[in-house]
C-alpha cells in the first residue's frame, strides 16, 4: 500500500496536467484534419518515414517534395519532430493521426516541463498554475491551430525544460544532470534552430545569473555549463553544421530574408499584445493582421502585478527575489524585440533576419508570463495558504476562460491519408508551399505577389527517375530510392539520360562503375548524363560531401563524450553546490 501510495503522490500531478490538456486537445479526436496555414506536416512525416526505412541515415534528401525533383530538406530543416512522427506511426497510427498524436503529446510535455521548472523555484501549486497559463497561451494555439508550425509548436516543450535542467545542474554538478541538460539542448536545436537563435539570449542570461546565485561554486558550474554547453551542440553538428555551410546552395537567403517574411514588415503594434483580434489569416504589415498576436489577457495581468510586486518591494526597501527580476526583464525584452521600437536591433544583427517574424518570440513571452503567474501563486500561498487553493481555481477558471473560443481550428476537413499521399499533392500542392532549400540554379520567376517562384507548372513534374533527352535508348530500372538510382541501358543512338533530381552537391554519378562528370546547365539545374553507343550500368548516388562527412564525424565524437560521462566515477563531479 505504501508503495502505491508513494506511486501515485508522484504521477498525480502528471495526470492533473493531462487534465488540464483536454481542452487544448479536444479537436484532435475529430476525425480528419484541419487546414493551416504550413499544411505540409503530414507530408513531411511520411516523406521522413520513407527514406528512414530506405536506410538513409541521418536522412536529408527527401525524393517527392521539390516538385518530384526531390531536394535536401532534412539538411537544413531540423529533424526532430520527424524523427517523432517515425517513431509514432510504427505504433500503427495513419499519417494524419500520427501529426495529431505529436501535437497532443508536444501540449502535454509543455505543461509537465513548465511545472518542473516552476514547482522547482515555489512548489507545487504554483508548477500547477504555470501549467496551465503555459497551456492556454494564445501563441499556443495560434502556432498548431492557424499555422500549423509542428516544429516551433514542440519547442514550447524544450524552453522550460532548459531551465527546469540547468537549475537542478547548479544545484548539483552531477553526471546525471549534464547528460540531461546536453541531451536538452541538443534536442532545442533540432527541434527548431531558429528558436535556438531566440533562445541563445535568454539562456547565456539565466546561465549567468546561476553563476551569481551560486557563487560559491562558481568554479565547478561553470565547468558544469562549458561541458553542456560544447556537447549539447557538438551533439547537433551533423544537422548545424551542413545547414549553415550549405545552405548557400539554395534559395533561402532569397525567400525567407528579403521577400513576404522580411522582418521588417512584420513587427507588432503594442496594443496588439493586449487585443489582436482571432483570425486564421496572416501576418501583414501594419497593425491589423489576419491571426492574433496577443500574449494573453490575463497573462499579461499577471506579469503586470509582478512588475508591481518587485517594484513596492524595492520601494519598501525589501529583498526581492533575483530569478524574478530576471525573468520580468527578459519578459519585457520578449516584447520589446517584436515591436519596432526594437527596429535598430533587426538592422544590425543579420542572422535575426532568419527567424523572419519578430513575433515568433511570443513563445518567449508565454514562458515568462506563465513563470511569473506561479511565482505570484506562491506568494499568496505563503501568507494566505488557506485562500490559495481558491485563488487556483478562480485564476484557472479565468484563464480557460479568457481563451475558451480559441483552441480550436476554423473548420474541419473529412481527410485521410490518401488525400496526401495519392495524386500528386504532396509533388504538387505541398511542394508549392515550402520550396527554398532547392538549389539557387533552378529557373525562377516573379509571382503577381512580387515574390520568387519556380517557374515550374504542373507538365513538369516528372513520371519516372529517369528520362531519355536525346538519342535512342532502351532502359530498365533496377533500383529507385531518395538517395540511389539503378539502371541498365542499351543506348543505340548517342545522347542524354536525365536523373529526374536536382543537382547539389553530393550527386554522384557512375556509369559502368566509374564515376563521370554530369552536367547540369539546363532550366531545372538537373542531373544530365551523355552516354555513347553500346550496354551501361548507371548508378546515381547521393553521397556526404566533406561538410557533411566531418559534421557526423563530430557528432558521433560528442555522443562518445555524452555516453562516457554517464560512466565517470562519481568523485569527478561535486554532488552539491
Amino acid at each position: 500500500m505504501s508503495k502505491l501510495k508513494s506511486l501515485f503522490s508522484s504521477i498525480w500531478p502528471a495526470l492533473v496536467i493531462f487534465i488540464f490538456c483536454l481542452l487544448a486537445i479536444k479537436p484532435l479526436f475529430i476525425f480528419g484534419f484541419f487546414p493551416i496555414h504550413d499544411d505540409e506536416q503530414v507530408a513531411r512525416i511520411f516523406e521522413m518515414n520513407t527514406v528512414v526505412f530506405q536506410g538513409q541515415f541521418p536522412p536529408r534528401w527527401v525524393p517527392d517534395l521539390g516538385f518530384g525533383y526531390g531536394y535536401p530538406l532534412f539538411n537544413f530543416y531540423p529533424p526532430f519532430v520527424y524523427y517523432l512522427g517515425v517513431a509514432v506511426h510504427l505504433l500503427g497510427f495513419s499519417y494524419i493521426n500520427t501529426t495529431k498524436v505529436i501535437i497532443g503529446i508536444g501540449f502535454f510535455l509543455s505543461g509537465f516541463f513548465m511545472y518542473l521548472w516552476t514547482k522547482n523555484r515555489f512548489g507545487i501549486l504554483a508548477g500547477l498554475f504555470s501549467a496551465l497559463l503555459y497551456i492556454y497561451v494564445p501563441y499556443h494555439s495560434v502556432d498548431i491551430y492557424v499555422r500549423g508550425a509542428l516544429s516551433e509548436f514542440f519547442s514550447f516543450v524544450w524552453i522550460p525544460a532548459v531551465f527546469w535542467s540547468l537549475d537542478r545542474l547548479a544545484k548539483e554538478q552531477s553526471k546525471k544532470n549534464i547528460f540531461v541538460t546536453s541531451v536538452l539542448l541538443c534536442l532545442v536545436v533540432l527541434t527548431h534552430s531558429l528558436v535556438m537563435l531566440q533562445f541563445s539570449i535568454f539562456l547565456l542570461l539565466y546561465m549567468l545569473y546561476l553563476l551569481y546565485e551560486h557563487r560559491n561554486n562558481f568554479k565547478r558550474l561553470s565547468i558544469s555549463f562549458l561541458i553542456v554547453g560544447i556537447v549539447g551542440f557538438g551533439l547537433t553538428s551533423y544537422f548545424a553544421i551542413p545547414s549553415v555551410l550549405e545552405k548557400q546552395y539554395t534559395l533561402v537567403d532569397t525567400i525567407l530574408t528579403k521577400q513576404l517574411a522580411n522582418y521588417a514588415i512584420h513587427f507588432v503594434c503594442p496594443n496588439q499584445f493586449w487585443n489582436s483580434p482571432w483570425g486564421y489569416g496572416g501576418s501583414i504589415a501594419g497593425c491589423v493582421d489576419g491571426l492574433s498576436f496577443q500574449v494573453g489577457k490575463l497573462h499579461l495581468i499577471l506579469a503586470g502585478v509582478a512588475v508591481c510586486s518587485v517594484l513596492a518591494g524595492w520601494f519598501f526597501k525589501k529583498r526581492q527575489s533575483g530569478v524574478i527580476v530576471l525573468i520580468i526583464g527578459m519578459f519585457c525584452f520578449s516584447l520589446v524585440i517584436q515591436t519596432e521600437y526594437s527596429k535598430f536591433i533587426w538592422d544590425k544583427i543579420s542572422p535575426l533576419w532568419y527567424i523572419q517574424f519578430p513575433w515568433r518570440f511570443l513563445l518567449f513571452s508565454a514562458v515568462f508570463s506563465s513563470f511569473l503567474g506561479g511565482y505570484l501563486l506562491s506568494i499568496v500561498e505563503k501568507f494566505y495558504a488557506k485562500s490559495a487553493i481558491i485563488c487556483f481555481i478562480l485564476l484557472s477558471l479565468g484563464t480557460v476562460y479568457f481563451i475558451r473560443n480559441d483552441f480550436r481550428p476554423q473548420t474541419y476537413l473529412a481527410l485521410t491519408d490518401d488525400h496526401y499521399l495519392k495524386g500528386n499533392d504532396i509533388t504538387w500542392r505541398v511542394s508549392g508551399l515550402s520550396y527554398e532549400y532547392v538549389p539557387k540554379e533552378v529557373a525562377t520567376k516573379i509571382s503577381n505577389m512580387g515574390t520568387t517562384v519556380l517557374a515550374i507548372s504542373k507538365k513538369d513534374i516528372p513520371r519516372n527517375p529517369f528520362t531519355v533527352v536525346s538519342g535512342h535508348m532502351e532502359l530498365s530500372l533496377l533500383g529507385n530510392t531518395a538517395i540511389e538510382k539503378n539502371l541498365t541501358t542499351r543506348v543505340t543512338m548517342p545522347g542524354v539520360l536525365q536523373v529526374n533530381s536536382y543537382a547539389f552537391p553530393g550527386w554522384k554519378v557512375l556509369v559502368d562503375g566509374k564515376e563521370q562528370t554530369y552536367n547540369d546547365a539546363n532550366s531545372l539545374h538537373l542531373i544530365q548524363i551523355p552516354l555513347s553507343t553500346g550496354q551501361h550500368r548507371i548508378r546515381v548516388i547521393f553521397t556526404n560531401t566533406p561538410i557533411r562527412t566531418k559534421s557526423n564525424l563530430l557528432s558521433l565524437f560528442f555522443l562518445t563524450i555524452l555516453v562516457g560521462i554517464l560512466f565517470l566515477p562519481k568523485r569527478v563531479f561535486l554532488n552539491k553546490a
